[in-house]
This record gives C-alpha cells, sequence and structure tokens, in this order.
C-alpha cells in the first residue's frame, strides 16, 4: 500500500475509534509508523485529510444510490441490502456522521455534493417505501410517503450525532449503528403487515449490523 493510501485508511480508523478532535497529526505520524514531517509532506493538516477522506466517502455514497427495489417480490430484501449498504457507510465513515462538532464546516466538494445527495436518498427510500405499499406489505396512505422518507433520513443521518451531544456512547463497538435501524424502523413498523414485518426482521438479521 502507498504511503498517502496507508496515512488515509489509518487516518480513517482513528478519527473513528478516537474522535476526530482527539487525533493529532503526531498521533497519526505515530501509528503510521512514519515521521510527522513525512505525514506533512502529503496532508500539510488534518483539513487537507478530511478532504482527501471526504472523496472516497463520496464513492461510497454513489454506490449505495444505485440501490433500488428489484421486483416486488423482493423488495423487502432489497430494502434491507441498502439499509446495510448505508450502515457500512456510517461505520467506515463514522467521524463524518459523528464529529462535525470536532471539524467544523464540511469540506467544499461535500457541500457541493450535499443537497443532491439528500434529494436522491429522499427519493431512493421513497421509491423503496412505495414497493412495499404496492407490494401490500406497508398499510399507508401514499401522500404520506415523503414525510416518512424525510423523517427516516433524518433519523439515520444524526442519529449518532444525537448520542454523541446527549452524552451516549456513539463509539466504535457501542451498538450505536444498529440502533440507529431499530430506530428507524419504529417509523413504519406499525403499518407493516405481521408477516412482511417478519420478514424485514429476518433479512436486516442476517446482515452484518452491529458496529
Amino acid at each position: 500500500m502507498k504511503t498517502r493510501d496507508r496515512i488515509l485508511e489509518t487516518a480513517r480508523n482513528l478519527f473513528n475509534t478516537r474522535r476526530f478532535g482527539n487525533v493529532t497529526t503526531a498521533d497519526l505520524a505515530t501509528e503510521c509508523g512514519i515521521a510527522e514531517g513525512n505525514l506533512w509532506y502529503h496532508f500539510k493538516n488534518k483539513r487537507a485529510l478530511l478532504e482527501a477522506l471526504t472523496e472516497g466517502f463520496l464513492v461510497e455514497v454513489e454506490h449505495r444510490l444505485a440501490l433500488l427495489p428489484s421486483d416486488e417480490a423482493r423488495v423487502l430484501e432489497d430494502y434491507a441490502a441498502m439499509i446495510a449498504a448505508l450502515m457500512s457507510e456510517i461505520r467506515r465513515y463514522r467521524f463524518l456522521y459523528r464529529d462535525q462538532a470536532d471539524y467544523g464546516e464540511h469540506t467544499d466538494q461535500l457541500l457541493e455534493r450535499l443537497p443532491g445527495i439528500y434529494r436522491d436518498t429522499l427519493s431512493q427510500f421513497q421509491a423503496f417505501l412505495h414497493a412495499m405499499v404496492k407490494a401490500r406489505h406497508l398499510d399507508l396512505d401514499r401522500d404520506r410517503l415523503p414525510s416518512l422518507a424525510t423523517n427516516i433520513v433524518i433519523v439515520l443521518r444524526y442519529h449518532l450525532e444525537f448520542l454523541r451531544e446527549s452524552g451516549a456512547d456513539s463509539d466504535v463497538g457501542s451498538g450505536a449503528v444498529e440502533s440507529a435501524v431499530e430506530q428507524h424502523l419504529t417509523l413504519f413498523r406499525h403499518a407493516l403487515s405481521e408477516q412482511a414485518a417478519k420478514r424485514l426482521d429476518l433479512a436486516l438479521s442476517q446482515l452484518t449490523v452491529n458496529a
């Protein structure tokens, strides 16, 4: 692995486990086994690291946004697969979701893309919810689905940040990502048919959502 890539991978792991604000460039250099000056050759500061890590994050977001219902018969399993991809995204870039209080404003690249990401994410969730209604898994009026999709996105996007700011454990190994999944299900589980709820629970239980 090239030194630059090793620095980025180590930085992502350290930011996730220790929080962005608790990691210095000296810490990162030590963890990488290089001199701090060598690290500065590749990245002048933590902001430069944040910008480079954001590029990888955006690639994962695009892969997740491509996941849509494949057919009516498998909409619940497809939904679980999409949630698994989103949870992987949150786990791998936990610090981006949790530590904005540390790093401040998002990078320019992310700020430029965020409106489109939110728009496409809302459309993605609405597509799944409409497919669940069509398959008679979900008993809700279609005009309620946009608001439901918005609430789902808010819960999943801000759950880690809420836990951190409320003093709860949001760090690696805390189960915070799994609790976000459970929390979002409370928004519509009551409207699922009994069979659909069991199928969705089974599909989710078979995925690795335990960070």
